[in-house]
């Protein structure tokens, strides 16, 4: 066999190997949840990459400039999204809470959320203050985070309550998405602390992620770099099975 041979053999193997497989592009989106599970996956995986970068260095705040700091050598911009009060399990978007004499440069976000809630008439991104449950802050965070592609989010605990931000510096490293092993890891780790369909975010986080993806009724199977990953879902689309051909 020539060398032309073994070279037109392996590419038409290549594309053998990806028959099935596409780029898909995300689900519009009718509900708070949906629009959850569309962020949750790559937004929880910076979110562990930041906890990594802040270790246990404490918070600390400054409205003025607009930035939140940990320890002495660590600062970062910030976009302030809303409060949960720990009193009442209530929470507070940011572009309501007028009281606290935020600037409106630290708002953007915020605000942008409320018009994307009035546009698709998504009642938690309208209402201003209302009673929430377990997890929303970081709902809220991960939503924000994957929506405006920022670093990270921070839920910063002030004792009363939590503060949820949004961060943007290039001090931070973007995820590296040609690593797909963390997508073994990280996901377990996700759907065993929040409640959400496993299915609908898996396939998100694979075309957050540049995977081609392959859908079957209760398998969900991603094509990245030579590398694969095969979920299996039961039929309340809850994960049973993850593997990887890493």
């Amino acid at each position: 066999m020539s060398l032309f041979d073994k070279l037109f053999k392996s590419d038409k193997e290549d594309k053998t190997k990806e028959q099935g497989f596409d780029k898909l592009s995300k689900k519009d989106w009718t509900s708070f949840n949906e629009l959850f599970e569309h962020h949750a996956a790559l937004s929880f995986e910076k979110q562990l990459l930041f906890g990594e970068v802040i270790g246990d260095n404490s918070w600390q705040f400054d409205m003025n400039t607009g930035t939140i700091s940990f320890g002495s050598e660590l600062s970062f911009p910030v976009q302030v999204i809303g409060s949960l009060s720990f009193n009442d399990s209530s929470w507070m978007w940011g572009w309501a809470n007028t009281q606290s004499g935020i600037p409106n440069d630290l708002l953007l976000q915020s605000h942008q959320l409320k018009t994307l809630g009035e546009d698709k008439q998504v009642e938690e991104l309208i209402d201003p203050h209302f009673t929430v449950d377990q997890n929303f802050e970081h709902k809220v965070g991960m939503i924000a985070c994957g929506l405006f592609n920022a670093k990270s989010y921070y839920c910063a605990n002030y004792g009363q309550g939590t503060l949820v931000v949004t961060i943007e510096s290039d001090d931070i490293a973007p995820i590296d998405r040609d690593r797909v092993e963390p997508i073994m890891t990280k996901f377990p780790q996700l759907i065993s602390s929040m409640e959400l369909n496993h299915k609908n975010t898996f396939i998100n986080y694979l075309i957050d992620r540049s995977f081609k993806v392959k859908l079957s009724e209760n398998k969900v199977e991603g094509l990245r770099l030579g590398k694969s990953v095969v979920a299996d879902f039961d039929e309340q689309d809850r994960l049973t099975n993850l593997n990887g051909n890493l």
